[in-house]
Formats: structure tokens, C-alpha cells, sequence
């Protein structure tokens, strides 16, 4: 980061005017390699504590000079980083939704420029959709403000690792236990960009499916080939109609074992009686919670105990 008090050089490309940032009364002006944002200095030195300290140098005396600062960062992250820094609408605490990207640029920028209130705004948008609680895991469809995109998991690690969100990381690498193997040697595309696993991430997302998987036909042999309930009415045909979920089920090569009976209940309700479907969602409770907390222990990561300190002094800017 550059600062002068020259006019901004001409060269044979004009620098695009990011015209969202250009407000005609500002006194500086940002550009890097390709655009320009004229702004508010002390709007911004009032949220960033390295802009404050960069302005303690000695500015241009005459008033018809503004001070310019020449910036090493992508067009695309400066621009979602100053937008929720000048619009409060932009950049909104969950449960407004945004966008990955968005969400990637302004961690990345606020960790840089210390702008803590965008830091961990963008850390609470990450924790509504890779919680570190099974009961925010169970409200993430419709609590998460980071919409559902395709390969999304993949394009989260890589900033999970850079900005050591490691309390993230369980639901992340769960996550990516869903995808195929292929997938997971090969890597994915999120949206233009190719995306493949580290060497140790693809170690610990192979080797945790494997483990998954496992523990999912262990749920299905405990919440679907139990005897029926003691009260059920039709215990032949309850008996029945779980051996052939129990068939269904262990057939299946996704693991998902946190997810896959609650998004089927509607089905199995159909052929069990309700003495049996309370007592296969009691089963199906209890494991998925011995699941959830194995979890730290299955991708060999800290565990929740640990994670819970880390993401707590994150959140406290620590």
C-alpha cells in the first residue's frame, strides 16, 4: 500500500471508475491495477486501523491535491469490501443473506486492513452455514445467509484454512464427505474456478467418508432394525416395512449420516405406526448426536471443547 499526493498517472488503459465508490465530495482516492474508488478518508480511517495509522503521515497541503493510495488487491475484493464499509445496507449481520464471494472478500480485506466489526460479521455469515453445534446443524436449511451453491464447500476450505476458522472445519470437511470419490481426488468447479483438496485435507475427507458411512449403516441397523415399539399395533407389518427401509438405506453410498433419515421421514412415516416413528426419531437422535460429537475425532482435528475457545475469542477479536 502506496501513498502520494500526485495526480494519478495516465496510462495507455484508463482505470475503470468504480462508479458505487466514486462520490463526487470524497477526499481520497484508492486505485490498484485496474480501478479507481474516490472515498472517505475519515470514514475509513475510523473503521480501519491501519488507514488510521497511514494517515498520520504528512498529507498534501494544497487543496488541490487528494491524497492517493495505490492498493495491491483485487478489483472485485476492494469493491465488496468498501460497499460494507460506505452502505450499511450492503454487508448486513445473518440473518440477511449474501453471497460466498462476498463473504471471502471482505474476511479477507477486514483481517488485512483490521476492520474487526466486517471481520466478524463475515465469521457469523460462515457460522450459520458450518456451525459448530448439532442444533445449528439441524436449523442450517433455513438459517443459513450464505445460500446453497453447488461445490460450495470446496471454495470455503481454502479460507476455513487461511483464516484459521478452525471451529468451521467439522462441518466443512462433513460436507465435503458427500461428494463422491472422484470428486474429492479429482476437485470441482465453483462457478468458473476449478477447486481441488490439499494432500492432507484429501486424506482426512477420504479416510472420514469411509468412517461416515460406516456409522451410518450403524444407525440404520440401530433406528430401523430394532423391534417394534412395545405398543405398536401392527408389529408384523411395522417389523415388515423396517427391513425394508433398513434395505434401502444400507444401499446407499453418501455419507450422510446427520441428515439422510430426517430428510425421509415423511416417507417412512407413511408405513410405520407412531409408536414406531417416535421411537425410530428417538433412536435417530441419540446416534446422530454421538455422530456429531465424533466428529473432531474422525477428520483428527481438536476437539469441540477446543474449537468452541478458538471460535469464541475469534468472535471477540482476539
Amino acid at each position: 500500500m502506496d501513498i502520494s499526493s500526485t495526480p494519478i498517472s495516465t496510462s495507455v488503459k484508463s482505470p475503470h471508475v468504480v462508479l458505487d465508490l466514486w462520490y463526487p465530495d470524497g477526499n481520497l482516492i484508492l486505485e490498484n491495477e485496474d480501478s479507481i474508488f474516490k472515498v472517505y478518508s475519515g470514514l475509513l480511517a475510523q473503521k480501519s486501523t491501519v488507514f488510521r495509522d497511514m494517515f498520520t503521515f504528512p498529507q498534501p497541503t494544497s487543496s488541490q491535491e487528494i491524497p492517493t493510495v495505490r492498493l495491491y488487491d483485487s478489483t472485485e475484493d476492494l469493491t465488496w469490501f468498501l460497499k460494507a464499509i460506505f452502505d450499511a445496507e450492503f454487508f448486513e449481520p445473518p440473518p440477511s443473506t449474501t453471497d460466498l464471494s462476498i463473504v471471502g472478500g471482505i474476511l479477507r480485506l477486514s483481517s488485512k486492513y483490521d476492520v474487526q466489526f466486517l471481520r466478524k460479521r463475515a465469521m457469523l455469515h460462515v457460522q450459520t452455514t458450518y456451525p459448530s453445534t448439532l442444533k445449528a446443524w439441524k436449523r442450517r436449511d433455513t438459517h443459513r445467509s450464505i445460500p446453497p451453491v453447488d461445490n460450495s464447500p470446496f471454495a470455503i476450505l481454502p479460507l476455513v484454512h487461511e483464516f484459521e476458522l478452525d471451529w468451521a472445519l467439522p462441518a466443512v470437511l462433513y460436507c465435503l464427505c458427500s461428494y463422491n470419490v472422484d470428486q474429492i481426488i479429482d476437485g470441482v468447479t465453483f462457478r468458473t474456478q476449478h477447486f481441488t483438496l490439499g494432500e492432507e485435507d484429501k486424506r482426512k475427507v477420504l479416510i472420514g467418508r469411509a468412517e461416515l458411512v460406516h456409522l451410518q449403516n450403524k444407525l440404520s441397523f440401530r433406528c430401523l432394525r430394532s423391534p417394534p415399539h412395545r405398543d405398536c399395533p401392527s408389529r408384523t407389518e411395522c417389523a415388515e416395512q423396517f427391513r425394508k427401509w433398513l434395505d434401502h438405506v444400507s444401499s446407499w453410498n453418501m455419507a450422510d449420516p446427520l441428515d439422510y433419515l430426517d430428510e425421509n421421514w415423511e416417507s417412512l412415516e407413511e408405513d410405520l405406526c407412531l409408536s414406531c416413528i417416535a421411537q425410530s426419531k428417538n433412536d435417530t437422535q441419540v446416534t446422530q448426536h454421538e455422530i456429531w460429537e465424533k466428529l473432531p475425532q474422525i477428520f483428527k482435528l481438536q476437539s469441540w471443547t477446543e474449537l468452541k475457545v478458538l471460535e469464541d475469542k475469534a468472535m471477540d477479536g482476539k
